[in-house]
């Protein structure tokens, strides 16, 4: 029997003992009367390929447990959450025409397409990316589960003071992490607790508004070529800008130290797909298009360009049927690979109660306001003219039923605020209607003690950190990929740790944007932080997140700033933070760090 398949028996063994013993009465449990039985979690998630139609197109998915989103983890403080993850992709070194032995061992060149591993994004439990669980040794390998059977356990200790709210999971394996995520690999997870409990909260209803994008195209597999699929051939790039669609898709000649053309429909991108939907709670509401650059027109109503994908909406997104007065809890997770969501909900203030699973001490009243282009502007005060979802954040805000009628919660559309442009998006419809209500609203939150009392300045250790993202064209470090995405002029270096803090300790890091043409997530583990300010604006007291958006700086040579604080707790380890921009992460803007006991 392999070490994987005796790995998982042995874990399947321990949970039905967990199981067996959680359901036996006090006095035939083993503990003593007064004594609680252990609360532990077992559960397995299973990664492999599903089929879909979306739109009339037949499209290939990774997925967890056969479904896409994967399945809502509930858990709560002080429980043991053990995870067996189990990996039953097919191995994409195995597939001939992958070319998967040309790839040059460089570990910021997408490759191993099939591995994978496991990131429970914002949890607050041990460093969980390199093996052994929790290691301390700055050369560490990252994790990575072998296709066609490998198994993982992962055993997360959730702190007995870990805040109650939404977090989700996906993989995180360097090289592989994008284009499983992007291709559905992501799931939500809630952690119960005080939140939940505030009367007027527990009485409103509790909606998941999870959003994805799914990235895709066109089979390169002779034998499946009427898919669509994400699964590049080693080392090919898809080049969203290309004029000459002959040349759209290229492979690096190290020899000549030229991109090549070749005929491939697809390739690793750090732009644009295809074709890509955006998808809430599994379902797509919005379907876009690669532009030519002949198509359609640009938000805002600029020329058409190769940067401005076609876009069309698929009916109203996520319905949602509310009464007049009655108050309802959406828990939004923007769980896209590259796109930032600055959102408007029309005729209602959303009343923010958390961002990133961390409650505030009050709800935060916030009237967002449609604007034809986005500006830009990130706020989370109640002076915020909408809520800006970065990759990854996730935002947990009441809605008050108003007059009746049809209203719809909108992604607003931008340009030159990333890479590619967005296109206005409505992401839910919700009709008021019915017999009125009278719920109330909160006007107190249960203090999330983990993060209080709040980090001084006289608590500083450091206060002069810089984690500073830029990218340079054409790629230098990285000449297969063709761009360099860098943090300090560096690209990923998976076996160095360039930074140290210690437990018990708090930083105040700068967070920058230079030398780079659009804006970067920046995301951390282990330890959420609070925000101080954003582009110079300060924020309100117990901002805390473990993502955020740092918007692009003015000019190529200007630079935008973000401040943070972090308290380095409970858990020592190796570490990393990065872009959340999945492709520019999985080539190279990413930073080992070290928390010292």
């Amino acid at each position: 029997m392999s070490e994987e398949r005796a790995g998982r028996r042995e874990f399947m063994a321990r949970a039905g003992a967990a199981s067996a013993v959680a359901g036996l009465s006090p006095g035939l449990s083993g503990c003593a009367e007064d004594e609680a039985p252990p609360d532990v979690q077992t559960l397995e998630l299973v990664t492999g390929w599903i089929e879909k139609t979306f739109d009339g197109e037949r499209v290939r998915l990774r997925a967890y447990d056969g479904q896409v989103p994967g399945p809502t983890i509930t858990t709560r403080p002080g429980q043991l959450l053990e995870i067996a993850l189990v990996n039953e992709l097919d191995d994409y070194a195995a597939k001939s025409w992958t070319r998967a032995d040309t790839w040059n061992g460089d570990h910021n060149v997408p490759h191993h397409l099939g591995t994978t591993n496991l990131h429970v994004h914002g949890l607050e439990v041990l460093p969980h990316l390199f093996e052994p669980l929790g290691t301390e040794d700055p050369a560490a390998s990252m994790i990575a589960v072998p296709p066609e059977g490998g198994v993982q356990v992962y055993p997360f200790q959730i702190p007995s003071d870990h805040p109650s709210g939404l977090f989700w999971y996906h993989p995180h394996h360097h090289g592989s992490t994008v284009v499983q995520a992007v291709s559905g690999m992501a799931g939500p997870i809630i952690v119960e607790g005080p939140i939940d409990e505030v009367p007027e909260i527990a009485a409103a209803r509790d909606v998941l508004v999870a959003v994805q994008d799914i990235g895709l195209f066109r089979s390169d597999d002779p034998d499946d070529p009427d898919a669509w699929v994400y699964e590049p051939v080693q080392n090919a790039i898809w080049q969203s800008l290309a004029s000459d669609p002959a040349a759209r898709v290229t492979i690096y000649d190290a020899s000549t130290g030229m991109a090549e053309p070749t005929p491939l429909n697809g390739g690793f991108t750090t732009g644009d797909y295809a074709l890509r939907f955006y998808l809430v709670d599994g379902e797509p509401f919005y379907r876009e298009e690669h532009n030519d650059g002949t198509t359609g027109e640009c938000p805002g109503g600029g020329m058409p360009s190769q940067s401005c994908p076609v876009g069309t909406q698929l009916g109203d997104g996520l319905r949602l049927s509310i009464a007049p007065g009655e108050v309802v809890r959406l828990r939004m997770l923007n769980g896209c690979s590259d796109l930032v969501m600055p959102m408007h909900l029309e005729g209602h203030e959303l009343h923010l109660i958390a961002l990133d699973g961390v409650n505030f001490t009050a709800p935060r009243t916030i009237t967002t306001q449609y604007a034809e282009i986005w500006d830009g502007r990130v706020d989370y005060s109640s002076a915020a003219t909408s809520l800006v979802l970065a990759p990854a954040n996730r935002a947990e805000f009441l809605v008050k039923g108003g007059a009746p009628g049809t209203y719809r919660l909108v992604q607003l559309a931008h340009v030159d605020q990333q890479f590619m442009a967005a296109d206005e998006k409505v992401v839910a419809t919700i009709t008021v209607e019915g017999e009125p209500m009278d719920m109330a609203l909160p006007t107190a939150l249960p203090e999330p003690t983990r993060h209080y009392p709040l980090i001084t300045p006289g608590e500083l250790v450091d206060d002069s950190y810089v984690v500073e993202f830029e990218m340079a064209f054409p790629g230098v470090l990285n000449p297969t990929v063709g761009l360099d995405f860098m943090i300090g002029e560096q690209i990923y270096a998976e076996h160095e740790t360039t930074k140290q803090v210690r437990l018990g300790t708090a930083e105040q890091w700068t967070l920058r944007t230079h030398d780079t043409m659009e804006g970067h997530p920046f995301h951390v583990h282990v330890n959420s932080f609070e925000v101080i300010s954003i582009a110079g604006v300060d924020q309100p007291p117990g901002t805390i997140m473990d993502t955020i958006w740092v918007p692009k700086p003015p000019t190529m040579d200007g630079a935008t700033e973000v401040v943070i604080r972090s308290r380095y707790k409970q858990w020592s380890g190796k570490s990393v933070y990065h872009c959340h921009i999945l492709p520019h992460e999985d080539t190279g803007m990413m930073r080992n760090f070290l928390i010292l006991p």
